[in-house]
């Protein structure tokens, strides 16, 4: 395999891509939602392409760690680990966003001198990336990991035709950052102002410029990192965080030439939900 640094973040145009949002340990629903948009999964827990998914790339749009039961988040890593090597041995047809909480269990996990230890990181930690502890009693989970978290990419584009573009991130971000690679951008990719900082505060008002920068155009900007109850649109703006491990539904994008469609699949109850309140994105819209 190529290393990730000599890769390209712009997509072959040539191919379709299934753009899966925050997976969250959801395993189950990771498997189901492949087999359901025409994928197998083999006795060995490999995916295998069928006519309909031969030349169809799977995408994971950051995230796919924390909330979720131990035991979950241990499938979810062997599985994204096995098959992303499984499926890239000739050509790229799998990969990896970057999401705040892979960024923050890297940090966690590699002693970052500049992550600051007080009362409340310990408590977030143990609160918001229980990963980290896992990966901890784990020497050959934590090994898996690290390899995929050098595989990520901070953004990925698919541009069709002058007319037709999707740009891929975890965290919605202003316009003028995406796709860019100096170090502020890159983070504002993968996360946007805290919501968890600003509880009383619309989402819409928070991180306005969401909604004030869409425009009527087909280049699409989609995301995830905001858990909502389900699809939300406007305009070119779309998230797809539908909320899998609260226990609604995991969602992909299916892009096809220069087409949309989205699917998703329900929670499967093979582990207990995680609970939240949900701060809606596009408010006034819907």
């Amino acid at each position: 395999m190529v290393k990730n640094a000599l890769k390209t973040p712009h997509l072959p145009s040539e191919d379709e891509y299934m753009v899966i949002g925050d997976i969250h340990g959801c395993i189950d629903e990771l498997q189901q939602l492949l087999i359901q948009n025409g994928f197998q999964i083999n006795h060995q827990g490999l995916i295998e392409t069928t006519p309909l998914t031969d030349n169809r790339s799977i995408i994971l749009l950051g995230d796919f760690i924390d909330k979720a039961s131990s035991s979950k988040l241990t499938e979810t890593i062997e599985f994204i680990y096995h098959n992303y090597f499984h499926l890239n041995q000739k050509r790229q047809q799998f990969y990896l966003i970057m999401g705040n909480h892979e960024q923050m269990v890297y940090r966690y996990i590699t002693n970052d001198t500049t992550l600051e230890v007080t009362p409340k990181r310990l408590s977030d930690k143990e609160k918001y990336y229980n990963t980290v502890a896992l990966l901890e009693t784990n020497s050959v989970l934590k090994a898996k990991f690290l390899e995929l978290y050098e595989e990520c990419f901070t953004w990925l584009k698919y541009s069709h035709s002058e007319a037709f573009s999707v740009t891929l991130t975890h965290a919605p971000c202003p316009v003028e950052h995406l796709g860019k690679e100096d170090e502020t951008s890159v983070n504002k990719m993968i996360k946007c102002t805290s919501r968890s900082k600003n509880p009383d505060m619309r989402l819409d008002d928070l991180i306005e410029y969401v909604h004030k920068e869409a425009e009527d155009n087909r280049h699409y900007h989609i995301f995830g990192h905001l858990s909502q109850p389900n699809i939300r649109a406007y305009k070119n703006r779309i998230c797809i965080d539908t909320s899998s491990i609260y226990g609604d539904t995991l969602s992909c994008a299916i892009i096809k030439k220069d087409k949309l469609i989205f699917d998703s699949t329900p929670f499967q109850h093979k582990q207990p939900p995680a609970t939240q309140h949900y701060n809606l994105l596009f408010d006034f819209y819907h």
